[in-house]
C-alpha cells in the first residue's frame, strides 16, 4: 500500500510531536547559598547530578549565589524581574519577608494524597519556622543549632574533668575563668570562652535559657525589654567586660579559627562547624549541649527550601519532585555527613550511612539529642532590618556605649515602630 505524500507528512509530524512530548525536559534553576568555589558547591554538584540522572525528564541547574543574604537579594531581584528561581535555599527566618512580597508558593498544595504526611518524620523544632498559622511555606534542609565545643586537653591542663563539661551558666563562667590565660600586663593570650557576638543568633539561646522569648509566632510582637532578655545580655557583658574571659567581638569563622588554633578553650558555635573542627583540630575536643539556666533551650538556624511563584505549572510540579528528593532520609543523611549540618528528619539516623558515620563520630548524636529542646529562631516581618538594629544594640552594650537597660528599652521602641505597619 502506498501512502500519499501529504499523509506521510502528517504521520511524520505526529511522530515528531509525540517524541518531543515523551522526551521533553523541565529545566529548573536552583539558587543555593555558597560561593562557586566552596566545598559545599562541590558536594551539591554531586547531589544535583544524581537527581538529574534519576529524573531524565527534569534538569536542575544549581546557581551558587554567595552567602544567605546575597542569595536572598538575588532571588528577590530575579523574582521581581519576572524571572524567579524555581527553588531556592534561603534562611528559614526569611519566611515573613518572602510572604510580604508575595514571592513563594505554599507547600500545602503539594502535601496531599501520598504526600499528606510528608513532614511527619521532620523534627518539630525545624518545622516551627516553616509554618505560619498552620500553613507550610518551606521545607527544612540545611539546618543547625548552636552547640558547645570544648578543648579536652585544656580542661586536663587546669584540672577540669574533660568528660564533664559545664551544664549551667555558673559552671561555664567558673570554667572560663580557670581556662583564660593573661600575660603579666593583663592581656588575654587564651580566651576561656568565645561566643558569636557579631551576630544575633546565639544570644537567642541565652534568652531562651533565661526563660524569655524574643518574638511571637506571627512575627509582629517583640519582647526585648523583658527581665529575661536583660538577664541574658547581662551574663554576656559580665563575662566579656567584668571577668574578661570572653572577647567582645567574634564572628562564626573567627571563633572557629581561634578554637582549632588553641586560642580559645570553649565556644558556642553552629553544628555546621562540626566538620571544620573535626578536620582541623589537632587536639582532643568534646561537643556537648549548651549549658542552661532557668531552662535548657536552643534556637534553630539555617536554611529551608522554597518554591517561588511565577513559574509554569510543570515547573512547580518538577520543583516539588526535587524538594521531595532532596528531603529523602538518605539524602538528608548524606548532606549531614558531608557538611556537619543536622539531618532534618528522624529517619535519617536509621540509614546505614549515618549509623556508620555516628560510630566514628558520635558527636553528631549530641547535636541530634539537643533537638529535643530546639525552638523557633527569631523571625519578624522586616526581619533583616530588625536583626541589624538588634545587633547594633548588642554591640553598643558590649562596647559600653550604652547601659543594658537603656539599650534594650530603646531597641524595643525601635522594633515596635518597624513592626507597627504589620499589626493592622
Amino acid at each position: 500500500m502506498k501512502l500519499g505524500f501529504k499523509t506521510f507528512l502528517v504521520i511524520l509530524v505526529s511522530l515528531v510531536l509525540i517524541a518531543g512530548t515523551a522526551f521533553s525536559v523541565t529545566n529548573l534553576r536552583f539558587f543555593f547559598p555558597v560561593q562557586v568555589a566552596g566545598a559545599l558547591a562541590v558536594l551539591m554538584d554531586g547531589v544535583v547530578e544524581d537527581f538529574n540522572s534519576e529524573h531524565p525528564d527534569i534538569f536542575v541547574e544549581p546557581i551558587y549565589s554567595g552567602n544567605y543574604d546575597q542569595t536572598m537579594q538575588k532571588a528577590v531581584t530575579a523574582a521581581q524581574g519576572k524571572n524567579p528561581p524555581d527553588v531556592a535555599l534561603l534562611l528559614a527566618i526569611d519566611i515573613f519577608s518572602l510572604l510580604d512580597m508575595n514571592l513563594i508558593e505554599d507547600m500545602d498544595q503539594f502535601l496531599v494524597g501520598e504526600d499528606a504526611n510528608f513532614t511527619e518524620p521532620f523534627y518539630a523544632g525545624f518545622l516551627e519556622n516553616s509554618m505560619i498559622d498552620g500553613v507550610t511555606w518551606s521545607i527544612p534542609f540545611q539546618r543547625s543549632t548552636p552547640i558547645f565545643y570544648y578543648n579536652k586537653d585544656h580542661f586536663r591542663e587546669v584540672g577540669l574533668d574533660p568528660e564533664n563539661p559545664p551544664k549551667t551558666w555558673e559552671e561555664l563562667l567558673e570554667a572560663a575563668k580557670k581556662l583564660t590565660i593573661k600575660d603579666s600586663r593583663g592581656n588575654v593570650t587564651r580566651w576561656g570562652f568565645e561566643d558569636i557576638t557579631d551576630d544575633t543568633w546565639t544570644i537567642q539561646a541565652w534568652i531562651l535559657q533565661a526563660g524569655g522569648k524574643y518574638a511571637n509566632e506571627t512575627g509582629t510582637e517583640s519582647y526585648f525589654d523583658t527581665p529575661e532578655v536583660e538577664k541574658a545580655v547581662e551574663q554576656w557583658t559580665y563575662m566579656a567586660n567584668v571577668e574578661r574571659v570572653m572577647p567582645r567581638h567574634r564572628s562564626y569563622g573567627a571563633a572557629s579559627q581561634d578554637f582549632v588554633a588553641g586560642a580559645a578553650s570553649m565556644m558556642f558555635n553552629s553544628t555546621g562547624s562540626l566538620s571544620f573542627v573535626k578536620s582541623s583540630a589537632t587536639f582532643d575536643f568534646g561537643v556537648a549541649p549548651l549549658p542552661g539556666e532557668a531552662k535548657t533551650a536552643v534556637p534553630t538556624g539555617g536554611g529551608n527550601l522554597y518554591i517561588f511563584k511565577g513559574i509554569p505549572e510543570e515547573n512547580k510540579e518538577a520543583a516539588w519532585t526535587f524538594v521531595k528528593w532532596l528531603s529523602k532520609p538518605e539524602n538528608s543523611a548524606r548532606w549531614s555527613i558531608g557538611t556537619g549540618y543536622i539531618p532534618v528528619r528522624k529517619d535519617a539516623f536509621e540509614t546505614e550511612a549515618l549509623k556508620e558515620f555516628a560510630e566514628g563520630f558520635p558527636y553528631i548524636l549530641v547535636a541530634r539529642d539537643q533537638l529535643d529542646v530546639a525552638r523557633r529562631e527569631m523571625a519578624f516581618h522586616s526581619n533583616s532590618q530588625i536583626r541589624e538594629v538588634f545587633l547594633t544594640t548588642l554591640q553598643n552594650i558590649l562596647d559600653e556605649r550604652v547601659s543594658i537597660s537603656a539599650g534594650l528599652n530603646q531597641l524595643q521602641e525601635e522594633v515596635e515602630m518597624i513592626l507597627a505597619p504589620f499589626k493592622q
